[in-house]
């Protein structure tokens, strides 16, 4: 049932690309090893936990922020990742107002929306996303199709560190992974707030569908 929800959720968020949402923090560095920008290397894991079928996930990663690369134009955007990485695919760009701009990729069945805001970080920032197949990857080479324990070595590579909360997390899963075998979802904060990502896991394992949503009020 809780998946369910989560995934009526990330449609009703697609639904209404204009609802009401707030951005509520600053901008990190750089990212991705596929497209070149790095963000920071070093990352901490502040909380690590379980509920019901689910296992949160709180990070300082700026790649969350960034899951393609950081870029100050959509010009930018489209030479150094776009037209590397993803092909038939529709784009189109909306005028907000003076200083922000709203860009739309559209990979049937998938669908991302960007924000360049001005008087936020005049990035190019994701604003929501539906990820169905591994036609677009994320940072860490994350994508539709892998299997959850490749997924859950992301967290436990020696860049990253672990607040006390969160160590046992680390512990356990190396001690014994089969103890996340139940989990369908795993949700993915930035301790930074404003941005969430869930990670879908069908019964054999494997990651099936991809959402992400932020707090962005466009």
């Amino acid at each position: 049932m809780k998946t369910l929800f989560f995934l009526l959720l990330c449609f009703l968020i697609t639904d209404t690309c204009y609802s009401s949402l707030k951005n509520s923090r600053d901008s990190g560095l750089e990212i991705s090893l596929l497209s070149g920008n790095h963000l920071s290397d070093s990352v901490t894991i502040c909380e690590a936990y379980v509920k019901s079928d689910t296992l949160i996930i709180v990070s300082d990663d700026d790649h969350l922020y960034h899951p393609f690369g950081q870029y100050d134009t959509w010009n930018d955007f489209e030479k150094n990742y776009i037209k590397k990485y993803w092909t038939n695919l529709q784009t189109d760009s909306l005028f907000l107002n003076s200083n922000r701009y709203l860009y739309t990729v559209m990979m049937s069945p998938n669908y991302i929306e960007f924000v360049q805001d001005v008087d936020i970080t005049g990035k190019i920032e994701i604003v929501r996303g539906l990820i169905y197949n591994d036609r677009i990857q994320l940072y860490d080479g994350i994508r539709v199709g892998m299997t959850k324990r490749e997924f859950l070595l992301n967290f436990i590579k020696d860049n990253v560190g672990y607040d006390k909360s969160a160590a046992k997390f680390r512990t356990d899963f190396i001690k014994d992974e089969s103890q996340y075998k139940n989990i369908s979802v795993i949700e993915v904060i930035s301790v930074l707030t404003g941005i969430w990502y869930y990670y879908f896991f069908s019964p054999d394992q494997i990651l099936t569908f991809i959402c992400i949503k932020t707090d962005y009020t466009l």
